[in-house]
């Protein structure tokens, strides 16, 4: 029996079981369709209500004295006169039912005379009345220069005392602007003497488009929700049975258990997130939605729909994982419940800082778990205009997340002081006296931190970057300090702590010198397919004059730095900490679970990842894919680290010392092809590179069969 199969046959027997029950089902199907159309109608439902009770209770306003009284039951008399005159209110019903035209004020107020001021404000924060008035002349105004003071007193707090006070302040301007229309005709002024430009404010935001702030968060919870309950049953389930024990003592490899447990948990995760999005979809479309939750004014488009829903894939992955590594501590399903919570506590606070108004889908909130999602989820739900880069920057870095989490999941399941111990699980985990000695990371252990660095070195890169008409030095300079710690004394920090082989994980080994000339030839000439792939692809895609920018600013301040320093920071120091942290470190661990190309893929992508250029990702991905063969074929990262560095020197020097290259005929500017017999030298250099590195395995290999026989 295959692997495939039987991985295959766990998940349709432990999906299945799941299915069966009753729980899973209702927190699956049954929920998503009643929770969200009840959110929609109750929520507007509760708008509705709110606003026509506000509309016919009796207000309480203080003033001070009877004559105070009698002045303010003047204007609202008058005001309600003039609302009359101007428009009767059946008409103003029809046109605005929630305006305060259809209940004049006058007749939801109760006026009620204090002694003194100070027994007024106190009658206001012991709530007795709901707002206080103050007039500094308690006349009706008369005289064309005459003016009265009005004060408002009021409890930010008190609901009723806000509304009379959003009221209040309409109608004494609407009063202001009767009596100045009144003076100046009396006065024989023209209508526009006081307002000499013509102001007009437009609000193109809908006000119930507060449901598009809300949804985006109870999605993303909805979709954490779904991957508990198979987790916890999957692990903590299984061992309260005690039927986990004896599952893990089967003749079956106990990855093919752990690939097909956790297939299961993400399956059914991803389609909670399917039903909820679709429970969505249905009661905006079918219950006229679409209108109120995208502020666009041209309602939610299904591709929208689809859209987030690949979104949430990755996520959903990501959570099942992290579900399924800490249920696996749990030794009853009580006791997994108690470890999840932390989790969603744990989801809910970058969930909530994005879920507020002013959070907004740029700088390190592109990056950072859960938050990321919900902007994301937001802003499509809103009908905003999501930039490509920042859309594939969530998924990539979300994508990330989940390979980690996934990888930490499956060491986690299948150590037996997990499985088997009855406590202090997390303790042993930890302790170096019980870690044994490793030639090479785990792939857990390399993605973990892979994953953290990612945030982090994002976070560092935004932090540090100057503004447009500022020096990039800065970051060159800090870039230059801080990768030595994060990119190789960290993860080296890490190797001795877990007992791993620091020259076994690195590749830290004399490279032949077939392998060091393998390593010249791409140095040389990897920058040449490099540069006609990049103008391949800006030609079919564009380039974004932010990068063009950024290029020109680059140029300028490495031209006006050292030579010596110039390459130091951007040759040297970045391919000696890269290739040991991603051809070393990452490619390391992958290689101890992954086959060749596995690792080498992987690796490569997550190089490409980490420059953060989503126009530049294909072009570097690519080079960590001839980088990562190096260093494979070779077993040694000297190589690599040489290819690295003279492929940045000359990157370099064509921006510092662009006349070296005139001299040979080669012109770099900006859309400019490189010479077709350059091109070819490059190419075949790059190829003949390639099948040295090919023929020294294929002579080790042989050496090897031969000292065996």
């Amino acid at each position: 029996m295959s692997s495939l199969h039987r991985i295959r046959t766990i998940y349709q027997k432990e999906l299945l079981d799941i299915l069966r029950d009753r729980r899973t089902l209702i927190a699956m199907i049954v929920v998503p369709i009643v929770l969200y159309p009840l959110l929609m109608v109750g929520s507007l439902q509760a708008v509705t209500i709110q606003e026509s009770s506000l509309n016919k209770e009796k207000y309480i306003i203080g003033v001070v004295g009877h004559k105070q009284k009698d002045l303010l039951t003047y204007l609202l008399q008058w005001d309600a006169m003039l609302a009359a005159q101007e428009k009767p209110i059946d008409e103003r019903v029809a046109s605005h039912p929630d305006d305060e035209a259809a209940a004049p004020l006058v007749e939801l107020v109760k006026i009620i005379p204090i002694k003194s001021e100070a027994a007024l404000r106190v009658n206001i924060r012991e709530r007795a009345i709901h707002l206080g008035i103050l007039f500094d002349s308690n006349e009706f105004l008369k005289a064309i220069d005459q003016q009265n003071g009005v004060t408002i007193l009021s409890d930010e707090a008190e609901i009723r005392g806000q509304y009379v006070t959003n009221r209040l302040e309409k109608m004494f301007k609407r009063l202001s602007d009767r009596l100045v229309d009144q003076r100046k005709k009396r006065a024989a002024l023209p209508a526009n003497f006081d307002r000499p430009f013509d102001i007009e404010f437009v609000n193109l935001s809908a006000p119930q488009s507060i449901l598009g702030q809300i949804l985006p968060l109870i999605l993303i919870l909805m979709t954490i929700t779904g991957a508990i309950y198979p987790a916890i049953d999957l692990t903590a389930g299984e061992r309260e049975r005690g039927t986990l024990e004896s599952l893990m003592v089967c003749p079956v490899p106990v990855i093919d258990l752990i690939v097909g447990k956790f297939l299961v948990v993400t399956t059914v995760a991803i389609m909670g997130a399917t039903l909820n999005l679709a429970s969505v979809t249905a009661t905006v479309y079918f219950g006229g939605f679409d209108m109120l939750i995208a502020t666009s004014g041209e309602g939610l488009p299904l591709v929208t729909m689809l859209l987030i829903l690949v979104c949430l894939i990755p996520f959903a992955v990501l959570m099942s994982a992290m579900m399924l590594a800490v249920c696996s501590f749990a030794r009853t399903f009580k006791e997994a419940q108690n470890y999840v919570t932390p989790v969603i506590l744990a989801a809910l606070l970058p969930g909530g800082m994005a879920a507020l108004p002013a959070a907004r889908l740029d700088g390190v909130m592109l990056v950072l778990p859960v938050g990321n999602m919900v902007l994301l989820t937001r802003e499509l739900l809103l009908g905003s205009a999501v930039p490509l880069g920042h859309l594939l920057t969530v998924l990539f870095s979300t994508t990330l997340y989940a390979v980690a989490a996934v990888a930490i999941a499956a060491t986690l399941f299948g150590k037996e002081s997990v499985v088997f111990a009855d406590s202090g699980s997390l303790k042993t985990l930890f302790s170096r006296n019980l870690i044994k000695p490793a030639r090479q990371p785990s792939v857990a252990m390399s993605m973990l931190y892979v994953s953290l660095l990612f945030p982090t070195w994002f976070f560092i890169q935004s932090a540090l970057s100057p503004a447009v008409d500022e020096n990039i030095g800065g970051l060159l300079e800090a870039s230059a300090w801080l990768m030595p710690l994060l990119f190789v004394l960290m993860p080296l920090l890490m190797l001795t702590y877990w007992k791993v082989s620091a020259k076994q994980s690195l590749f830290i080994k004399v490279p032949k010198a077939r392998h060091l000339a393998a390593a010249i030839l791409l140095g040389c000439c990897m920058w040449i397919p490099a540069h006609e792939l990049n103008l391949i692809q800006y030609g079919l895609l564009g380039l974004p004059q932010a990068v063009v920018e950024q290029a020109e600013s680059m140029a300028e301040t490495l031209q006006a730095l050292p030579f010596g320093g110039v390459i130091l920071m951007i040759a040297v120091i970045p391919a000696v900490c890269e290739e040991l942290l991603f051809r070393g470190f990452l490619m390391g661990g992958l290689s101890s679970s992954a086959r060749k190309w596995t690792a080498i893929l992987a690796s490569a992508a997550i190089f490409g990842v980490f420059h953060f250029m989503i126009f530049k990702f294909l072009v570097t991905a690519m080079l960590g894919v001839v980088l990562g063969y190096l260093c494979w074929q070779s077993q040694s990262i000297w190589p690599a680290i040489i290819a690295h560095a003279m492929h940045n020197t000359l990157a370099v020097m064509s921006v510092v010392k662009p006349a070296m290259f005139e001299s040979m005929g080669i012109t770099l500017q900006e859309g400019a092809h490189l010479p077709w017999p350059m091109l070819i030298v490059g190419c075949v250099a790059v190829v003949v590179a390639l099948l040295l590195l090919r023929r020294a395995a294929i002579s080790q290999t042989r050496s090897v069969m031969v000292s065996s026989a």
